[in-house]
Formats: C-alpha cells, sequence, structure tokens
C-alpha cells in the first residue's frame, strides 16, 4: 500500500492540522495560511483538495499551486501565496475563482491563430486515470456536496467527527463545500507545466516552463479567504479490492492474452488500462 498523502507539519501560523494531517483548518484572520503536502510531487501526480468548510464575511478564495521551498527547511513563512510566495520565486500560485478558471478557450484560440497544436487535456475521458504513482477511478476527482461540514468551531477543541454523508454531484461552484480542487505538473521537453483540476476538469497549463529538473516541487494551498478548510482527497493511498485483484490477474496473464479472458467487456478495459 502506497503512503498517505498528508500535510507537511510546518505551515501558516493560523492553520491548525488535524485527523493525521489530512485536513488543514485557518483558525482565525484571513492570513497566515499557507500549507504545503508532506512531500514533493512527482510528475503527473495529482495533489487533491476538498474545500470542507467557508466562512462568511471574507473576499477571495483558496489559492493552490507548486513551490520549490522546501518546508522542511522552515523558511520564513509569508502572510499569503499570492503575492508574498510568489514575489518570492520559484512558485507558482494561482487563485481560484467561482468561475473563469478555465485557460482553454484562450490558449485554443491562440494556437489555432498560430498554427499550433491545441494544448492536450491530461484528464481524459476515461474511467480510470493512470499518473506516476498509480492508477484510480476519474470519479474521485468529481465534486461532492456533504450533509454537513465535516467539523464545526465548537467541536474542534473536542474529537474530530467522522467524515459526513456525501453525494457526488456536478451543480457546484469551484468555490462551494464539496468542490475538489487539484495541481499537477507534467514535463513537457527540458521543463513543466502547471494544471488545474477542478471538479475533474482539467482547466489546461497556468505555468509553464517550471525548472522541476533544478528542484523537487511541493503542492502549496493557501487556505484563503471565505475557504475555512480543505481536506485532501486520497487518490493513492488506500489500494482498493478491484486493483489487489487487476494486480492478481496480471500476475498470471500475460498482456496479449487479456482479450480473451471469458470477463464483461469493461473489466477487460479496466485490466488493459495502462497498456
Amino acid at each position: 500500500m502506497m503512503p498517505v498523502t498528508r500535510f507537511h507539519s510546518y505551515h501558516g501560523q493560523n492553520i491548525r492540522l488535524f485527523d493525521d494531517s489530512l485536513v488543514a483548518y485557518r483558525t482565525n484572520s484571513f492570513a497566515h495560511a499557507v500549507s504545503f503536502s508532506e512531500k514533493p510531487l512527482k510528475p503527473g501526480e495529482i495533489f487533491l483538495v476538498e474545500i470542507e468548510k467557508n466562512e462568511r464575511g471574507w473576499s477571495g478564495h483558496v489559492r493552490i499551486g507548486l513551490t520549490q521551498h522546501d518546508p522542511g527547511t522552515r523558511f520564513d513563512l509569508p502572510q499569503y501565496a499570492l503575492p508574498d510566495l510568489s514575489n518570492m520565486g520559484k512558485s507558482w500560485v494561482f487563485a481560484v475563482t467561482k468561475t473563469h478558471n478555465s485557460v482553454y478557450a484562450e490558449q485554443d484560440l491562440d494556437a489555432t491563430l498560430q498554427g499550433e497544436d491545441v494544448p492536450k487535456c491530461i484528464v481524459g475521458n476515461g474511467e480510470f486515470i493512470q499518473t506516476s504513482r498509480g492508477t484510480f477511478k476519474s470519479s474521485l476527482l468529481r465534486p461532492v456536496r456533504r450533509s454537513k461540514p465535516s467539523v464545526s468551531d465548537s467541536e474542534l477543541e473536542n474529537e474530530v467527527p467522522s467524515s459526513s454523508i456525501a453525494e457526488v454531484t456536478d451543480n457546484i461552484l469551484p468555490t462551494d463545500i464539496g468542490s475538489r480542487i487539484g495541481v499537477v505538473y507534467v514535463v513537457r521537453g527540458e521543463a513543466a507545466e502547471m494544471h488545474f483540476i477542478i471538479n475533474g476538469e482539467d482547466q489546461g497549463p497556468c505555468a509553464k516552463g517550471i525548472p522541476h529538473q533544478e528542484s523537487p516541487l511541493w503542492a502549496v494551498v493557501d487556505v484563503y479567504g471565505t475557504t475555512k478548510q480543505v481536506r485532501i482527497v486520497q487518490l493513492y493511498g488506500v489500494a482498493s479490492l478491484q486493483n489487489v485483484c487487476r494486480d492478481v490477474i496480471l500476475g498470471h496473464t500475460k498482456k496479449d492474452k487479456l482479450m480473451y479472458l471469458p470477463l464483461p467487456r469493461k473489466v477487460k478495459e479496466f485490466l488493459r488500462y495502462d497498456y
């Protein structure tokens, strides 16, 4: 089983981590809430968070991106990821808004006018998504709407309650509770480009020319503005029964024989997805 994805223990002074460092909660104010992934990301690895709680009375929303500043060095943290951390260099951070997060439409037009290839969506349309850390169902990227926030202010001093019942929904804004926001970088030649994935949709390359070979890249999440609490969605940490069964079948069957197995078509497609 692969390691669980967590937040780093070094973070802004207004951030409190709980639930085994899977949840980042901003205790007060709207600043000093910068958080990082516990470990650097691999190329193609998706770091995904879900908004679990919002707070009225503030403007702006969660900021997310990548940084080459190692949180393990405990460098002086700025108040905000934008513009402060970005101005320090070696960081690529963008604000999530209610609308207009996608850069594909603009880039499609530019590419067409210049005779270049249209930027390629990295999520695809299949049932499964293969990345450098493993494969998971694409439905995990989609938004969920919970019956209640996972924790209230009064409960923070007590035991954290179990997760509430959730249902998948498409009728949700990027900044709503239940929205799922991911960041990933992919290598293009000698450099890398960063993509946002919001509620299952690739928003396109929002930063290019990232020198990924110079230093590792950590995910950075600023629990800013109306966004009060986020939780890391585990895409790789737990092996599902179907993946375990798949590994057993592949261990006893050659890949060119998979199509001849007496199994339903969808099962065969699942077995063959990385070939």
